[in-house]
């Protein structure tokens, strides 16, 4: 068996009530955020130089204003540095010996912006009278070159990251308790707002919560919930989705559920957080992305369903200009009363068979 959630406890009143909902409130501690952000941060770390190591990967995962900032002043920098080395020539060899009409720092930094840009204005140009300005000029090529590299690559790879291909997937921002199949279930909706697809996605549903075992108190344990789409099939693949339709996804609360001894009472008081993660591949690049969001106690509505996106004739949603099907996505947060029981999945169970056997 399953552990379960502290204060969900077997209830003792039977037959159950029926519940329409309540209202959910915000709650702003979380460790993903509704946007799919991540609410956590590491302190106090050591061994900073870890993030050296991998160093490309750390620039990547700098803010954009950072990036630009490092960007104008790797070439700034390297401007007037080498502005500086071309000025000693000047102070060592004399005006425009070793390059002509450079004779100060201010002449001498022009000349080092056009011969790392290669731009070449004609005037200023090495001479043949002192070797070590011919090397400085390679040194400075090389260099130069080598910041184009790093800089544009480092900027090519934070356009192409599929991080924001994630914001076009969309997760219904409530989920709600509710029958399906004769069974309860916890369903949240998700789609994806692009023609484009998210091939090989899957679907993942995390809890994090406290757990006491052995006297022992675990913060943030995290536990795998299975989920589905069709709560009618046994089949163990239904995490990986065709997201071509708007779907349900259900967790089933059935005895391997920690949500088994859940009721309207436990949920208000209770404290836990539900993380649901969409992996995949974005057809477009072929790069992995993930989309996420985060569903506390007071974002769970008790005794509510979605609102049907198609109506009863599918083909009413069909568009014979276009020849394609529509969904109208003003509606995917809408939700409607639904009568349920007001007690757990297990008094549910237990009640059924007792109806069973007095039948």
């Amino acid at each position: 068996m399953p552990w379960k959630l502290p204060g969900f406890h077997k209830s003792k009143t039977m037959p159950c009530s029926i519940s329409r909902g309540r209202t959910a409130k915000d709650h702003k501690k979380r460790l993903v955020s509704k946007d799919g952000d991540i609410m956590f941060e590491v302190r106090n770390v050591n061994e900073r130089w870890r993030f050296l190591v991998d160093l490309f990967t750390s620039l990547v995962a700098l803010k954009w204003r950072w990036v630009m900032l490092l960007f104008c002043a790797s070439y700034v920098l390297s401007w007037l540095a080498f502005g500086g080395l071309w000025a000693l020539l000047v102070v060592g060899y004399g005006p425009g010996y070793c390059v002509e009409q450079v004779n100060d720092f201010t002449s001498a930094f022009y000349f080092s912006v056009e011969t790392q840009q290669t731009i070449g204005y004609g005037g200023r140009q090495v001479t043949t009278n002192c070797v070590i300005a011919g090397l400085l000029l390679q040194a400075q090529s090389v260099i130069g070159n080598f910041i184009e590299c790093v800089a544009l690559g480092l900027i090519f790879t934070k356009i192409i990251r599929p991080i924001k291909r994630a914001k076009t997937v969309v997760f219904s921002k409530k989920m709600l308790v509710n029958k399906r199949g004769g069974k309860m279930c916890l369903l949240f909706r998700l789609t994806d707002l692009r023609e484009s697809q998210i091939v090989e996605s899957h679907v993942r549903l995390q809890m994090f919560n406290t757990m006491e075992e052995d006297g022992r108190v675990y913060p943030f344990h995290q536990q795998d919930l299975e989920v589905k789409y069709d709560w009618n099939s046994d089949s163990d693949k239904q995490d990986q989705l065709f997201l071509l339709l708007p779907l349900t996804i259900v967790h089933v609360i059935d005895e391997n559920s920690p949500f088994y001894d859940l009721t309207p009472q436990t949920l208000l008081t209770s404290r836990f957080e539900l993380v649901a993660v969409l992996d995949g591949i974005v057809e477009s690049t072929g790069m992995n992305t993930q989309a996420k969001t985060s569903y506390l106690p007071d974002e769970i509505l008790w005794g509510h369903d979605f609102v049907n996106l198609f109506p009863e004739d599918q083909f009413d949603n069909f568009d014979k200009t276009t020849g394609k099907f529509f969904v109208n996505f003003e509606h995917l947060d809408e939700v409607m009363s639904a009568e349920l029981p007001n007690c757990s999945a297990r008094d549910q169970h237990e009640l059924s068979l007792t109806r069973s056997s007095i039948i």
